[in-house]
Order: structure tokens, then sequence, then C-alpha cells
């Protein structure tokens, strides 16, 4: 049997960072993953990711974005790779929503670069937008897009590179733990490891094994808009730019928002990245369908034609993408309830941009090591306190 300090079940945003990170400091490490990552059967792939550090969720998560951004440019040196492109990052809306709100309160806490822009000072930079009057914007003037599968194989490498040990194509069924050690079972093996990570996406809900467990993997459609050849549309030029939208209420009843994006075209391609990001439906990877329906393409098509009206009518490519999502929509980060040697991690939708201080702060975690930044919001037994105070 096979041992090792640690094994990091799942290889994608969180366990590809992790594996690398835990490899770089001497450990003898595990990588397993029942594909081959990168693969577009998860939460990484897409083409494109988002990179900002004002960051709407909250200022607990700015600190993060922070040291994230510094080990994304550490990691392009490291690797000879460039992994992230600077670009500027909108975020619109009514002034009152929190997206916008939750934007200016980062920015302005932590002295982040922005400018607050009304409607018409939106329309008149990028005449793509189409903001309603009401509405205003905060704009992050230095952010930028990374590659996620690029990012993927980077981590990758550069943990063999350390000397970690990867298997790919061989699905892991189950564990157990002992009193000191934990056995992983695959189709093929047993590994043995003191510690064990599992950072396996949508799966992660099945291996963990938890009851009443907090992780609910969702369905994500994501659509590429064919444009034409416009340099106007293309990173440098056209913004990232998040939207939250106020749904209509019954009186009495507290404001929802539906939230949507579009990132620039990229590469060689002319073709506008655009999904939402909640409103969501549950589902089981295992039985995922992975077409996407025409009513589907029509809801982004509906809100593509009211907000970015000069993509209307040009033909759309769509995929399906996964989130784990937790119910309060922070991340699910740190040793499960009730086990001394396990370790669990889900990004609820918004975690590729700290994919490197995930990596760093689990290699701690997983150490005893009390992490640089406060992860307090993110630990597992949150949901464990809630279910036994009736909250």
């Amino acid at each position: 049997m096979s041992t090792y300090d640690f094994i990091i079940v799942g290889l994608g945003t969180a366990g590809s960072a992790a594996c690398m990170t835990l490899s770089r400091r001497g450990f003898r490490v595990l990588g397993i993953d029942k594909y081959h990552p990168p693969h577009n059967l998860g939460s990484h792939h897409g083409a494109s990711r988002s990179v900002r550090r004002a960051y709407l969720e909250g200022t607990s998560y700015v600190p993060m974005a922070l040291r994230s951004w510094d080990l994304w440019q550490r990691l392009e040196k490291d690797s000879g790779k460039e992994l992230l492109i600077k670009t500027g990052n909108l975020t619109i809306g009514p002034a009152e929503s929190p997206a916008v709100s939750g934007f200016l309160a980062s920015a302005q806490s932590y002295k982040i670069p922005h400018e607050c822009l009304t409607a018409a000072e939106v329309r008149k930079r990028w005449p793509q937008l189409s903001p309603p009057a009401s509405y205003v914007a905060g704009l992050e003037k230095e952010a930028g897009i990374v590659f996620p599968e690029l990012s993927i194989a980077t981590f990758l490498a550069e943990a063999t590179k350390a000397g970690a040990d990867l298997i790919a194509g061989e699905p892991v069924e189950r564990w157990t733990e002992s009193q000191n050690r934990v056995l992983v079972h695959t189709a093929r093996n047993t590994y043995e490891t003191g510690r064990l990570l599992i950072s396996a996406g949508a799966w992660t809900n099945r291996l963990l094994d938890l009851p009443d467990s907090p992780l609910s993997p969702k369905r994500v459609p994501v659509h590429w808009v064919e444009v034409p050849e416009n340099r106007h549309l293309r990173i440098g030029q056209f913004p990232v730019n998040f939207w939250q939208i106020p749904v209509e209420k019954q009186q009495g009843s507290p404001q929802r928002y539906r939230e949507f994006y579009s990132l620039p075209a990229i590469g060689p391609t002319s073709r506008i990245k655009a999904a939402f990001h909640n409103e969501l439906d549950d589902c089981d990877p295992a039985t995922l369908i992975r077409e996407v329906s025409k009513i589907e393409v029509d809801k982004i098509t509906a809100v593509i034609s009211q907000f970015l009206p000069g993509l209307r009518d040009h033909p759309i490519t769509s995929e399906v993408c996964l989130y784990t999502m937790t119910p309060d929509g922070h991340f699910y980060l740190g040793k499960i309830p009730e086990s001394n040697h396990v370790f669990g991690v889900a990004l609820a939708g918004h975690g590729f941009k700290f994919a490197p201080v995930i990596g760093e702060i689990l290699a701690d975690l997983m150490l005893d090591i009390h992490p640089s930044v406060d992860i307090s919001l993110f630990s597992p037994d949150r949901f464990d306190i809630e279910k036994h105070t009736g909250r």
C-alpha cells in the first residue's frame, strides 16, 4: 500500500492549487481525479474567469483577493505562463444593491483604485452597455481575466515538478478514517495518508458523506455570443461587467436580485462570454443533463437584448458548468465536523479568482498552521452550529 503525507481527491480549482502548495513545501503528496484535468466536466473550464480585489461579497474576502492577485503574478514568473491579463471590472446595479454597495465598501476600505459612475457615464464610455438611468456602476480600474484551463494545467505541472504523484482516470469510491490515518479506496487501489482533502467540486457532497450536508451542486448554463471582429469588444477595451438587477417583489417581501455577467472576447475568437450567477437549478453531477435548452438560451438572450443590445441577434453557443453552493453563499473550507484528518472545500460559484490563496490556506489548515487571513466566515462548523441551535 502506498503511503502519503497528504492525499487530495479532485484536482480542479482548489485541489490542484493545494497539491502544488503542499508539494512545494516538501511533503509527499498524492492527487487523484476521476477525469483528466483540466477538463470540461466540472467547475474550472470555460476559457476565462474574472479576477477582482474590491470584492462585492463583502470586505472579509478582500485580504484573500489581494494575496491571490500577488500569487497569480508569482505563479506566472515561476512557470513562464501568461495566466492573468489586466482589465477593468464593472459592477452595475441600483446604488442600494448589495453588489454595488459591497463593491464600494471594499474599494474604499482597502484603498483599491476605483470610480463610481452614473449610468450615463457608463453608456458614454462603453456604448456596448445599456444600464437604466437609475443604475450606477463601480469600476475597479485594475482587475483582470485569468485562463482557467491553463491555470489548472500550470498548478499541476508545478506540483509534479515539486514531486507530487498525480493519478487521473481513477475514481475514488470511499474513504475510511482510523485514529491516526485515513485509507482512500479507489476502483483499483487503496492509499494511506495522514490527512485527506476532498476537493471534488460537485462530487464533494457525495464523497464527504455528511448527514444534512450544506453543499448543493448547481447546474450553470454558460453562453458565448459570436460577434464580428470588433476591437471594442475585446479585453482591454470591453470591461468585465457584473449586473445585479432587481426582481419585482410583493409588498413586505425582501428585495431579490437577478445576477448575470459578461466577459470580453479573448484570444483568436470573437466570442463574448455570458451567464447567470444565481437562480440556478439543483442537480446531481452523476445524471447531469449537459445539453443547454432553448428556454435557457432564450433567458440569457433576453437580458443581453436589454442590457447589451449591440449583441442582440448574434449566434450563441452554450455548455454547462457546475457550482457547489452553500446556504449562505460563502466558501466551505476546513476540517469536516467530527473528523480529525479529513478536510473539505467548496467555493460556492465564485472561487476561481482565489485559487492560489485557497491552495495556501488549505495547506496551512492541513498542517495545523493558522492561515495568515481570517477564514472564520468559511468554517464548516457554522452549519453544524446552526443545525443544533435551530438557526
